[in-house]
């Protein structure tokens, strides 16, 4: 019996997701190594590892003389501008001789998560939100006072901004008492993200978003459900004539102008719902691999 490979799927989404991300991230070349280190990865299928295999310098080389061979002499270069970023998504394992790297999962998984969250930011709350967003999650702990210094806001405009996040949850407060008597005049008040809680209401709001779209499909198949069955009769009429030798032409016409419309209409909003459960899949699988 033959079945599809969901955890192959997976990692193929997973390596691809990855290797965009880091073109987005720095630039094409930088994506082009990691994927030459991806394909050096040696793990199963099934294995879900946190890291991948590691791979020596030497072999990361011929991987990418063999698809990408003007890539070489900056491989070096890349391999270490990916090590020293802050992200710890390719880190090097062996320090000796020309050195192995491997890909830690776990940590693009976070940042892929974080990038997605971002976005939700900017297209919901603009781009001054999605700059204060950044700016408390580049610093995990921050003061208003320090936010609006740094994304070169007005005191009261950030202040108006840092607390339309707070009110709807993507920003989060800690109190840091100064003294035992819990005065807030002698309180810090820390803004933060809480990643946990969004990643989790990100993959509810999702699986909501996706049953709605399936059950809207699935109505607007099933009102015109006797048009959809006519046009695939007929589909199968001009194929068996196809293949008879008679032209399709010649063939009656079992659809009506105003029936192929209604029809073409249906087909056109089946479409959209389709590519908008490709794009929450997408979420989907961020937030679902941020958990794994």
């Amino acid at each position: 019996m033959w079945r599809v490979n969901t955890t192959a799927f997976f990692l193929f989404m997973r390596d691809a997701h990855l290797v965009n991300f880091i073109k987005n991230r720095f630039d094409d070349g930088s994506g082009e190594v990691v994927s030459a280190i991806l394909g050096l990865n040696n793990q199963l299928d099934g294995d879900m590892a946190q890291c991948s295999s590691s791979a020596s310098y030497d072999k990361i080389l011929l991987a990418l003389k063999a698809k990408n061979p003007n890539l070489v002499p900056f491989a070096k270069s890349y391999l270490d501008i990916l090590c020293e970023n802050e992200m710890g998504i390719v880190k090097m394992v062996d320090v000796y001789g020309s050195g192995s790297y491997l890909i830690n999962f776990s940590n693009f998984h976070t940042e892929y998560a974080k990038h997605h969250i971002s976005s939700i930011v900017r297209d919901r709350f603009g781009p001054k939100c999605h700059r204060i967003f950044s700016i408390v999650l580049a610093k995990k702990m921050i003061e208003q006072k320090q936010v609006s210094e740094l994304a070169l806001l007005p005191y009261k405009d950030a202040k108006e901004l840092l607390y339309t996040l707070y009110t709807e949850n993507f920003l989060e407060i800690q109190e840091l008492h100064r003294t035992p008597d819990f005065s807030p005049l002698r309180t810090f008040y820390l803004f933060h993200v809480p990643i946990d809680k969004l990643t989790s209401k990100l993959l509810n709001v999702c699986y909501k978003a996706i049953f709605n779209l399936m059950s809207i499909r699935k109505e607007k198949l099933t009102e015109n459900s006797r048009l959809v069955d006519k046009s695939l009769r007929a589909d199968a009429a001009v194929l068996v004539a196809t293949q008879r030798g008679i032209s399709p032409d010649d063939l009656e016409d079992m659809l009506t102008a105003s029936e192929k419309q209604q029809l073409g209409s249906c087909m056109r909003i089946v479409k959209k719902l389709d590519l908008g459960e490709i794009n929450i899949l997408d979420s989907i699988l961020c937030a679902y691999t941020f958990w794994e």
